[in-house]
């Protein structure tokens, strides 16, 4: 056994060339397959970002025309409630004048019934 290593370390001493030759040229195919399989992995996966990246476009767009919808109905509702309120608001003081034209009247006409009114409202006593 001894023999056998022996041949082949002289073999590889006088051919160490050849065999690196040999050794490099396998290398070089089987990087260049890796090389193949790197570059096809690369081309899937930019194929794949880019279309991760259209849906996110897609998808932001479509949060943009939520937005802009909810926007739209949020200031019509805005619109229609400071209606509502001045309407309100409007009712309430043509309530308020009524209703103090009608004490003025009955101060004129009944103050006693008034005076009632008033004590009865706020829970004071009327005093001439």
């Amino acid at each position: 056994m001894g023999d056998v290593f022996k041949a082949i370390g002289v073999f590889v001493a006088k051919n160490w060339q050849v065999l690196a030759l040999i050794a490099f040229i396998i290398f070089f195919f089987l990087s260049k397959n890796d090389y193949g399989a790197l570059k096809k992995s690369m081309e899937v996966m930019t194929v794949s970002y880019q279309e991760q990246l259209e849906t996110v476009k897609r998808l932001h767009q479509q949060e943009l025309k939520l937005r802009e919808e909810s926007i739209a109905k949020y200031e019509k509702e805005l619109a229609d409630l400071s209606r509502k309120h001045d309407k309100a608001l409007e009712n309430l003081q043509k309530s308020k004048d009524e209703d103090m034209e009608k004490f003025e009247r009955d101060f004129e006409e009944q103050p006693e019934d008034l005076a009632r009114e008033i004590e009865y409202q706020f829970g004071l006593k009327y005093v001439e």
